[in-house]
């Protein structure tokens, strides 16, 4: 931005004022329109408009950390770049309270409707969408059961680096990341488990559009996990520093 050097009149200021404000108020608009990451503004009004801007902006987070760990999983699993990521805006709600979420990526457009951001069923139609893209001959990719059931974390990570399309394995890929976060959160009161939260909401959503006929035990496990996890988050928290999102298959001991 240059700033002007100099005085002017009064008169002059007073006039050019309202076309500053414009022109101001258009490049903030054109900076939030191409990020595209947030579109809430927050006003200053009272408290509970605030409490709900908040918790618009964490909301679209969750959204924004979930569709992206899902194409982290797509483009690992169909070897393609993962490439520009999805830009989330809130639509409001619906009729029934349910909060609507519009997710863009150059053509792409998907609107998530759920009343819970980490619900896996509402993101099951994007996860088969970006599953099928580069899937080539083979969309699902299922293991034996016994090789998953009870397996521990570090093989779990090499198993899905060898098999990416395994329902199964992202449910126990997602069990062992809530297990993870129960005891660190334990530990430590303090501790921010929400992005894990965006992880396991990714499994399992990329496992129901894998094996849609059902989740296995550990599938039943995880998503129950999830959903006691998620009750005890604060609803309007502001949304964690940006930091590189770890490659899919690694799990937190």
């Amino acid at each position: 931005m240059r700033v002007v050097r100099g005085l002017h009149s009064s008169r002059a200021s007073m006039a050019r004022g309202p076309y500053a404000l414009a022109l101001g108020l258009a490049l903030v608009a054109a900076g939030f329109a191409e990020t595209g990451t947030f579109s809430y503004f927050a006003p200053a009004a009272d408290n509970a408009t605030s409490v709900d801007g908040a918790t618009t902006r964490e909301q679209e987070w969750i959204v924004s950390e979930i569709a992206g760990s899902m194409l982290n999983i797509a483009a690992y699993a169909g070897h393609f770049e993962p490439g520009d990521p999805f830009q989330v805006r809130s639509l409001g709600s619906d009729a029934s309270g349910a909060r609507r979420f519009r997710l863009t990526r150059r053509v792409e457009q998907y609107t998530v409707t759920t009343s819970r951001p980490w619900a896996p069923d509402a993101y099951v139609r994007v996860a088969r969408s970006l599953m099928a893209d580069g899937a080539g001959l083979s969309v699902t990719e299922d293991v034996l059961a016994e090789r998953a059931d009870g397996t521990g974390a570090a093989t779990i990570s090499r198993l899905l680096q060898v098999h990416p399309r395994s329902a199964q394995l992202h449910e126990r890929a997602a069990l062992l990341t809530g297990l993870s976060v129960q005891k660190r959160a334990a530990a430590s009161p303090s501790f921010d488990g929400r992005r894990a939260l965006c992880r396991m909401t990714a499994h399992l959503a990329v496992a129901r559009a894998l094996h849609p006929s059902g989740p296995t035990k550990d599938g039943r496990a995880a998503e129950q996990l999830l959903s006691m996890l998620a009750a005890r988050q604060p609803a309007d928290a502001t949304p964690p520093a940006a930091a590189d999102r770890l490659q899919f298959w690694v799990i937190e001991p």
